[in-house]
Order: C-alpha cells, then structure tokens, then sequence
C-alpha cells in the first residue's frame, strides 16, 4: 500500500511540477516526498519512475551528476488543451464559474508552468454568457435518459417585452424521447421527438425547465432518421417544413453554400457570374434571413411556396419599419 501510495505521489509531483523546461533531480524529489511525509531513496525513486514507464509514462531522465527527470508526454497537446479551453470559454450555455471551473480541470493534466501560460493566452469569456448551472444539469439529466431509454418531461420559458421569464403555453409540460443533446451556432440544444408536435424536434436547453426523467420507455429513434442531416437541413436549430429549394447564387458564393451544405452538395454552373444549387431545408424565417444577408446575390427559384414566403417576410419587415 506504501508503495502505491508513493508511486501516485510521485507520478502526480511529474506530473504539475515538471517539463522539458523544468526537471527535477533525485535529490529534489526525495524532497518533496517527504514534505508529503513519503520516506524515499536513490534506489527507490529510480525503480518507481522505472514502473511508471513501462506503464506507459513518457518520463525522461537526463543523466548526469545528478539524474533529472521531467514527464515528456501528456494525454492533451497544449495547442489541444488552449482549442478546449477556449471553446469552454465562448461557450454562451455555460456559466463562467463553470468554464472556470472546466478549464482548470483541462489544465491540470499540464505542469504548473505551462498551466500559467496557457491560462494568460486564454482570451477574456464570452459577456452573453448564461447564468447559473440549470443547462448543465438539464445536459446531464437528458443524456441519462437518452442512455436509459426513458422519455423526459420539462416545461419550456420564454421572455416577456419586460425581460421576465414566462413559462410557455401556460405552463405546459413537454414529454419528449430524447435522441441527441447537440452544441450547435454557439447554442445546446435537445433534439428528440415531442409528444406535443407528434414529430421530432428542437429544444434549447439554456430554456428548459422543472426537467424530470419519467419511467415511460423512448419512442424509438426512426432508422432512417440521419441527425448529421437533421442538422445541414435546419438553419439555427429553427423547426420548419422539409422542402427541396433550387437557389440561384453568384459564384462568390460558392464558399457560403459549402460551408451550410457540405460539399456534396448539389451544384450546376449556369454562366461566368452564376451557379445553381439544389438543396433541401427546413422552411424558416431563419433561412430566409440567411439568404437575405446575400443582398440578392443569393435567391430562390423554387418552389414557389419558398418564395411566396420570402417576399412576405420582406414585406413584413417593412411594415414594421413604417
């Protein structure tokens, strides 16, 4: 038990207080196992570290007067960890204690050392940010029933024009089989099928609330059901009706359509300025926003369904102005 204890002991000293930059030699670990009130010697420190490599530990020793050992390897590459911590940290769902609170975790598996620099080049969190933990405790409570098998029940909020919460319809309770949490346009959402809507749909769950598992087995996910699909075909996450849309787009634009749809998408040259591309979405005052920030250099040839509606968001959009 001694020697477990001062094995893990001296992996986690390798670990915070060592790296290429920074060694310690024998004499300084026997040190600080003992501060540890870990006894320890020459013979015992060099067959310790020897156990740790050959389970795998990438542990260097620089021989020389005095044997300095640093931890080469880690499981994350700084570059990794800063992609992570600044993901964590940009995220509007999560809380800033609680990005806090995930990037020193994300940082602990570096030495002290490199934590400190890592933590200086981490960028200022996002000011939109969501308050309190209720989204992260919803994520988890979803994705137990998703693992379970059970449907949730939760009931929905939305804002007043006086910035209070209301809870929606009343009140009503959702009951949904949850199928997948999805991170998607800096937002978290459930996507799962509403008993409510008797078809799949989309939750954010930064507005969920009073979410309870049930013991009532999930409606099983369709087979043909492709969420990677689900998700090219939905703008902001905005439920609407499936249609197949022909778009007429400036060749400028080529970038803007490979980027929402992939790059299988359907695409035909029509002349030196212009291209066709025929894609299926879900009908949405979100993807017509998303063509209405092209200036008329993106439009819609059909069907008319998809254009009737177009114009008359636009036109809308001018009464209010008035």
């Amino acid at each position: 038990m001694e020697k477990n204890s001062r094995l893990l002991c001296l992996l986690q000293l390798l670990q915070r207080e060592t790296d290429e930059e920074h060694m310690l030699t024998t004499s300084q670990l026997i040190a600080k196992l003992a501060e540890l009130d870990i006894s320890s010697h020459r013979e015992t420190i060099a067959s310790d570290i020897k156990l740790l490599q050959n389970a795998g530990y990438d542990i260097i020793c620089n021989k020389s007067t005095q044997n300095k050992y640093f931890l080469a390897s880690r499981e994350f590459e700084p570059v990794e960890l800063k992609m992570l911590a600044d993901a964590v940290n940009a995220a509007q769902f999560i809380s800033a204690d609680k990005s806090k609170q995930l990037i020193d975790k994300l940082f602990s598996s570096v030495s002290k050392y490199l934590e400190e620099q890592l933590k200086c080049s981490v960028n200022s969190a996002n000011l939109n940010k969501h308050n309190g933990n209720s989204c992260i405790y919803c994520a988890d409570l979803i994705n137990t029933a998703i693992a379970q098998g059970v449907k949730i029940k939760f009931q929905y909020y939305e804002y007043t024009a006086k910035k209070e919460k209301v809870l929606k319809h009343n009140g009503f309770t959702y009951t949904v089989s949850p199928y997948a949490t999805v991170w998607n346009d800096d937002r978290y959402y459930l996507v799962g099928y509403c008993e409510k809507h008797k078809d799949i749909t989309v939750f954010r769950i930064d507005r969920i609330t009073n979410i309870a598992l049930t013991k009532n087995i999930s409606k099983p996910c369709p087979e043909d059901f492709c969420l990677k699909a689900f998700l090219s075909q939905t703008f902001k996450m905005f439920h609407g009706e499936l249609s197949e849309v022909n778009l007429k787009c400036h060749s400028k634009h080529m970038k803007a359509i490979v980027d929402k749809f992939g790059d299988n998408v359907k695409t035909e040259i029509i002349d030196k300025n212009y291209f066709s591309a025929k894609v299926n979405v879900e009908l949405s005052p979100t993807f017509y926003s998303w063509i209405f920030q092209f200036k008329g250099e993106l439009g819609i040839q059909s069907p008319q369904k998809a254009i009737d509606e177009f114009v008359q968001m636009i036109e809308s959009v001018k009464q209010v102005s008035e």
